[in-house]
């Protein structure tokens, strides 16, 4: 399995602990022991870093501050991650217009240097880039000039764009321009179609887009037609469990520790049928644990953390690519920068924890489990084992796994702890490892 990175170890002891021990404790626990081992379904290939980043054009550029390369505590935060992808965009990409475009409402031009400080990180940190595109203004030629900026600070093997975000509820969310004032009704279809294709049409044969990047089922029947006329490589949606706007009082910790805020929604699942249709990749583009900006108190919980693992495993393990975590200058931004400085929210140990899980050519295989636990079978290409398990119930479960080796244990809990190590020796052939309610524990065989 992958090693955690410097970034996590200096984390400090009020959020890593590193002790090593005999047999896990299993007091306490309810049930009988579970053996694991009995496999379910065929194994999924780790093909691409199963986290990514996510960022609003305006975050990215305060990040990056006034000088001509980002701070090296921003660069030592990505490497932390592992070099994920960055996708820019969000609301903001439907806001922003080229540096020097003249003014328009509700749109405001970006920062003369962001392209060179954007290309100062990309030669640090060789990581692939997607670029957002402004769709709502309906101004199709701002793109050829957004993108020869990207393309100026990216290599082209890096770089792919995304035409518009959430263009299904353009209007209530970002006003989009019907070639006058700002519009708050929800863009028609074929506005959106035609001006998508104009853009497409603007950053010329070759390019690599993704999309259609959607935020509900509105229009998901259509991504066929989409795939087509925009050549879409990759196909992406975004997944927010919990919502700040219409529902902060059900937005709680318990409600991000149960089951269905980590598992892939029906909107999600449907976005990846119509993907594997059209024979295309998937990846969720945004996400994060509350919509309309997180909520404090949860976001930025050690909860959130849990959340983030468990959700990149189902994730995985249904056939999703890769989970872009959001920035938004809000409580669930993974970090934040300040004066150059970057303070890490237990949210980034959660994203370090499932890279250094989830290796590039692993596979994962689910494993049998009664329903309050979920667990899967990690060989990396080394061939070692990881059996990952989180608990989803109220009381605490004991597992056991067959091996004549002791084994180390990584867990991510609901905690001000965060992230733990422990070892586990084996007894007669077999360790036994006590779970505790809202972890995930990884049972690292011969570590």
């Amino acid at each position: 399995m992958r090693r955690l990175g410097a970034s996590l170890v200096s984390f400090g002891a009020c959020c890593l602990l590193f002790a090593v021990a005999g047999a896990a404790a299993a007091s306490g626990s309810t049930g009988r022991a579970v053996a694991l081992g009995r496999t379910v379904g065929a194994p999924v290939t780790v093909a691409a870093d199963p986290v990514g980043l996510s960022v609003e054009y305006q975050v990215l550029a305060a990040d990056f501050g006034a000088g001509a390369c980002p701070p090296p505590a921003l660069v030592s935060a990505i490497e932390g991650l592992g070099v994920p992808a960055l996708r820019i965009g969000g609301d903001s990409q439907d806001q922003t217009a080229p540096y020097g475009a003249p003014p328009l409402t509700g749109v405001s031009d970006l920062p003369a240097a962001f392209w060179s400080q954007l290309a100062c990180l990309e030669s640090q940190t060789h990581q692939p880039v997607v670029v957002g595109l402004n769709l709502a203004s309906e101004m199709p030629a701002w793109a050829a000039t957004m993108a020869a900026g990207a393309r100026s600070a990216v290599p082209a093997a890096l770089l792919s764009f995304e035409i518009g975000n959430e263009a299904d509820i353009d209007g209530p969310a970002v006003a989009w321009s019907n070639a006058g004032p700002q519009a708050r009704s929800l863009i028609p279809f074929q506005t959106y179609l035609d001006t998508a294709e104009a853009i497409a049409g603007q950053l010329g044969a070759g390019a690599d887009i993704e999309g259609p990047d959607f935020a509900t089922g509105r229009w998901i029947s259509d991504i066929p037609q989409l795939v087509s006329a925009l050549g879409l490589s990759t196909i992406d949606t975004h997944f927010y469990p919990l919502n700040a706007c219409t529902g902060a009082a059900q937005a709680t910790i318990p409600a991000l520790l149960s089951r269905g805020a980590s598992s892939l929604s029906r909107s999600v699942l449907a976005t990846q049928a119509q993907a594997e249709r059209a024979q295309r990749t998937m990846v969720i583009s945004e996400s994060n644990s509350v919509a309309c900006r997180g909520k404090a108190g949860v976001s930025n919980s050690p909860a959130a953390a849990v959340w983030a693992l468990r959700l990149v495993l189902n994730a995985v393990r249904g056939g999703i690519q890769s989970v872009r975590f959001h920035s938004s200058g809000s409580s669930y931004d993974p970090f934040v920068v300040s004066a150059g400085a970057v303070t890490m929210r237990p949210l980034y140990y959660g994203l370090q924890t499932a890279q250094r899980l989830l290796p590039l050519g692993a596979s994962v295989t689910s494993l049998q489990t009664p329903r309050s636990l979920m667990a899967v079978l990690v060989r990396d290409p080394g061939g070692r084992l990881a059996y990952v398990v989180t608990n989803y119930g109220r009381g605490s479960r004991t597992v056991t796994v067959r091996s004549p080796v002791g084994a180390s244990l990584l867990t991510v809990s609901n905690t001000r702890q965060v992230v733990s190590t422990a070892g586990v020796r084996s007894f007669h052939g077999a360790l036994t490892v006590h779970v505790a309610p809202a972890t995930v524990v990884a049972i690292e065989l011969g570590a």
